[in-house]
């Protein structure tokens, strides 16, 4: 890896001490939590023109590969960065609206709602 920025690693030592649970020096106590969200955009919208057959006795599984097109949708995540879960949603958009409703979803849920 050829770092450019003369500044990465007190940047990247930011990120890496929340990793390790620790914000401007100091330990984040048990009801502090780390989040890293992300997009992914123009993930293309497919669906089978017909359904997938199980496998039978003599018959292997028959899947259809011919599919319709459902537009492009974008996939927004907040990875818990200390427990390991991921929460996420799909949209049509992407900006700050879809961006709060991630917000929203997340902050509704524990343990998450009493931060």
């Amino acid at each position: 890896m050829f770092v450019r920025d003369p500044q990465f690693a007190m940047k990247a030592g930011r990120v890496l001490d929340l990793y390790a649970r620790i914000f401007d020096g100091v330990p984040l106590a048990d009801d502090e939590y780390v989040i890293s969200s992300d997009e992914k955009t123009s993930i293309q919208a497919r669906c089978h023109c017909h359904p997938t057959l199980a496998p039978g006795i003599s018959r292997t599984m028959r899947v259809e590969h011919e599919y319709d097109r459902g537009g492009a949708l974008a996939y927004l995540a907040a990875y818990d960065v200390h427990r390991a879960q991921v929460l996420g949603l799909c949209s049509e958009t992407t900006g700050i609206d879809p961006f709060m409703e991630l917000v929203d979803e997340v902050m509704a849920r524990q343990p998450y709602a009493l931060a």
